[in-house]
């Protein structure tokens, strides 16, 4: 068992590579990888939420679309063919577990289970490895500015409300600043007094506007005003933050990108789903010239080729593929049919069911005595 996680980690690794630079990521005959970006949003407790991509698995796309294979030829310097015969193998080494076990875990993608149906279900890790680019962005707790505007005109009003207030008659202070000012000049004029300094002060009395005064904000805040000596009404009206204009600016960045990759998405599928009508049109072409073909036969019936199992033929059909030996026996042992041949090839144990001169006799054998439809996956090897 260890062995097979070991060779399941090398498709692991390329596609956790590569679904962190693209929406889609197809292996061959199990199905694609979409990565979704969902844009930063509140959420109920009035929290800004970070964007972030989820991964969703679609089982319906599994053909090959060349991207995992070119992944594989760069990173292990194989050939294509090498390269799709070992997503091949890795394909069916995971239908082979999956079967068997009922569960299998793809690195930090998510796991496959399977439901009381025998579907296959994918849960998805939610710090998975296509939010790597977006990883560290913190959620942002909300300040409100008008309560906390409110909140400071609360406490304005309560120390006015502690402040002592003496009441003095007018009468009184204009005796004393009539007595203050004669003091002031006889004293001036009276004492000599040299001044060397270039700037004097100045008794002009201009009224002090009330300032608004700007706190700096956490990381995770807005910008919060600090209305003490100040109307809420009037701050209400005139705040306009540089933080606020930023917020718009990145959501409208962020809104583009994502149409942008909405639809690079929707055109991507939209060429696979051509891609593949076509090819259904032409199979259906195929078939309808085989059919024709067959119908101007003379011969009524022509009779179904018997399994061949000759060790000397050159082809063969491959009915699994195993890292070791014991459990290729096993895979034998289990099926029930003594009729199966082990062929040991580029490290793998192969079990095959028939064998062929050529590929085409090989793959007719396996064709007309059902070989494919009771064996899922079976393919043509030569050894």
């Amino acid at each position: 068992m260890l062995s097979i996680f070991a060779v399941m980690n090398i498709i692991c690794q390329h596609i956790e590579f590569l679904v962190r630079n693209h929406d889609c990521v197809i292996v061959p005959r199990w199905g694609a990888f979409i990565a979704n970006y969902q844009p930063a949003h509140f959420d109920s407790q009035n929290r800004l939420l970070p964007p972030m991509r989820t991964i969703s698995f679609n089982s319906s796309l599994v053909h090959d679309d060349g991207l995992l294979a070119s992944s594989i030829v760069r990173r292990e310097s194989l050939s294509y063919d090498k390269a799709l015969n070992i997503i091949n193998d890795e394909v069916n080494t995971m239908r082979h577990q999956f079967n068997v076990q009922g569960i299998i875990m793809l690195g930090h993608l998510g796991t496959f289970t399977k439901n009381d149906e025998g579907s296959m279900i994918f849960e998805p890790i939610v710090n998975s490895s296509a939010t790597a680019s977006l990883y560290g962005l913190p959620i942002v707790n909300v300040v409100s500015v008008l309560s906390q505007a409110q909140q400071d005109a609360n406490i304005l009003d309560n120390k006015k409300s502690d402040t002592i207030y003496v009441p003095i008659r007018r009468s009184w202070t204009r005796i004393a600043a009539s007595i203050a000012i004669i003091l002031g000049l006889g004293f001036t004029l009276s004492t000599p007094m040299i001044n060397d300094q270039v700037h004097q002060a100045s008794m002009v009395t201009t009224p002090v506007k009330p300032k608004i005064e700007l706190i700096q904000p956490a990381p995770d805040a807005q910008l919060v005003l600090n209305v003490a000596n100040f109307d809420t009404l009037q701050a209400k009206a005139e705040v306009d933050t540089l933080q606020r204009k930023q917020y718009q600016a990145v959501m409208a960045y962020y809104k583009q990108r994502e149409e942008r990759r909405k639809a690079r998405r929707e055109e991507m599928l939209r060429q696979i789903e051509e891609y593949r009508k076509a090819m259904n049109e032409a199979k259906a072409k195929k078939s309808e010239i085989v059919s024709q073909n067959l119908q101007n036969d003379n011969n009524a019936s022509i009779p179904a080729t018997s399994i061949r199992f000759n060790a000397s033929d050159e082809y063969c059909l491959i009915v699994a593929s195993l890292p070791t030996k014991a459990l290729a026996e096993r895979f034998i042992a289990e099926s029930g049919n003594g009729n199966f041949g082990i062929l040991e090839k580029d490290g793998r144990y192969r079990v095959y069911a028939a064998t062929g001169t050529t590929s085409n006799q090989a793959y007719a054998i396996a064709r007309d005595n059902g070989l494919f439809k009771r064996y899922k996956g079976a393919w043509v090897c030569r050894k």
